[in-house]
Order: structure tokens, then C-alpha cells, then sequence
């Protein structure tokens, strides 16, 4: 996707349906210049940051045969790991696999609409707090009409901190694909003083990325099994993590990405 940066007065995202998704307000004239000189900018110095880094992507033998079959997934996390989750995103995207994220619907979401699209990635627009069901339902129809994975922190973009909410497994559960829960970890990081401590790994860190298992949830579920299963994709990405810190622990050698 290439926006065209100065001629759209709304948000660039459309549904698979060809709707509009609007936001609340047009976009000023100086907003979209601001919009069109930032955008190159922040993914270049994106792109410039993921190069000062070591990863290593383990235990993903198992979705790469997904990836080989354009097979939609849920991809799972936690939030404070963006910066260094959206590199890897960013590799899946080059080698054709396609991805969706959920943005904001307000004016100032437009900016990630459009590093997104710079990547090559789709974005839906909503809010989790605000139109929840809406949003679900455009997650739902990307994934059946565009074979799009959707990308969700699932803490949200508020916290509380890796609490998982029910979002991913209600958006699994309506379209019928799996869920794939991702953990990161750097050996040498700081971490802001945000509500999440977002993760930012020290120049020449290892950063190691760990892909689990997919699977799959029923598609009938009362709300004892919603909760049942919003525990379990918690604990699932927590082992992620934990298994993530444990890879920099040991003495390995970097299992790189490749096609």
C-alpha cells in the first residue's frame, strides 16, 4: 500500500469492503505536509535502529510452514516489545506474507497508518476502549477477504501491563485461524518509564524474538471459557518471554531469518 500523502483529507485506510473507515476530523493542510515529511523520516531512523541490532528468531519451524501457505494467523503479544517485534514483521512483509494492525481512528493515528504503509502493511482502524465490537468485526473481514494476520498487543495500548485481554482469542475465535504468541528479550536494554517499560535494546544487543507453537481455540465459547482461555494465551506468551531471556542466557549461536 502507498498512500498518496498530500491528496487525502481523511485517514487511508479502507475496510476489505471498499467502506471508508473515517476519523473524526480532516486533516489539516500543515498536517498533511507534517505527515508527508515525518513519515520517510521516522521509518527510515526505524530502519537505521533495527541495524544496530542482533537478532535471532528461534522456534518458529512450525509457523514458517504457515508462512509458506499464506495461512492467516493471531499474532499474540505483549506491547512494550514493539520496536522490536515490528522488525520482525517488517522481515515476514518482505517476503510476501501479509499483516494488519489496529490503529487508532482519530486524526493522530494516521501517522502509524502510514509508516505501516511504507512496510507494506494494512491497517484497520478502531479502538478497543471505544468500538470494540466494530473493531473485531474489521479484523474478522481482513482476515476472511484479504488473508491479512492481524497484530495484537494484548495488553492494549493502555495497560494494565501484561494483563492479556480477550481481544485476540475473540478475533481467533470468529475467523477460525491460529494463534501464534510471540516473546522478546535484549541482553543488554532500557527500558522507558512508561506504563508498559517499553523495551529498548542497547546499540549491538542481542535481541532474541521467539515464535510458539500455533494453535487453535474453539468456536463456541461461553464466558467461563473466554476467561479459561484469555488465561492461557497469558501464560502461553509468558513462557515466550521467559524462553526468550533463557536463549541469551545460554552459550548459542543466532539462528538467523531467512526465506
Amino acid at each position: 500500500m502507498d498512500p498518496d500523502f498530500l491528496m487525502n483529507e481523511t485517514n487511508t485506510s479502507e475496510n476489505p469492503g471498499g467502506r471508508p473507515q473515517p476519523t473524526p476530523r480532516k486533516l489539516t493542510l500543515w498536517r498533511r505536509i507534517a505527515l508527508a515529511v515525518l513519515t520517510p523520516i521516522f521509518s527510515f531512523l526505524m530502519q537505521a535502529v533495527w541495524a544496530v541490532f542482533r537478532f535471532e528468531v528461534r522456534g518458529d519451524e512450525d509457523f514458517r510452514k504457515l508462512v509458506a501457505e499464506k495461512q492467516p494467523v493471531v499474532f499474540a503479544f505483549w506491547h512494550e516489545g514493539l520496536l522490536v517485534l515490528c522488525w520482525y514483521m517488517a522481515e515476514l512483509l518482505a517476503i510476501g506474507y501479509r499483516l494488519t494492525f489496529l490503529i487508532s481512528p482519530s486524526v493522530d493515528g494516521e501517522f502509524g497508518v502510514r509508516i505501516l504503509a511504507r512496510f507494506g502493511s494494512r491497517a484497520v482502524r478502531g479502538s478497543a476502549r471505544r468500538s470494540g465490537a466494530a473493531a473485531l468485526r474489521r479484523l474478522n473481514a481482513t482476515i476472511r477477504d484479504d488473508r491479512q494476520s492481524p497484530c495484537i498487543t494484548l495488553d492494549g495500548s493502555k495497560g494494565p501491563r501484561r494483563y492479556c485481554k480477550p481481544g485476540a482469542i475473540m478475533v481467533a475465535r470468529m475467523a477460525d485461524v491460529p494463534i501464534v504468541p510471540l516473546g522478546f528479550a535484549a541482553r543488554r536494554a532500557w527500558r522507558l518509564p512508561s506504563w508498559d517499560r517499553h523495551l529498548i535494546p542497547m546499540p549491538f544487543s542481542r535481541v532474541a524474538i521467539t515464535v510458539g507453537n500455533p494453535y487453535t481455540v474453539p468456536r463456541e465459547m461461553d464466558s467461563d471459557a473466554v476467561e479459561f482461555w484469555r488465561s492461557d494465551l497469558e501464560q502461553r506468551v509468558n513462557d515466550r518471554m521467559a524462553a526468550a531471556e533463557a536463549s541469551l542466557r545460554a552459550d548459542r549461536h543466532p539462528e538467523k531469518f531467512t526465506d
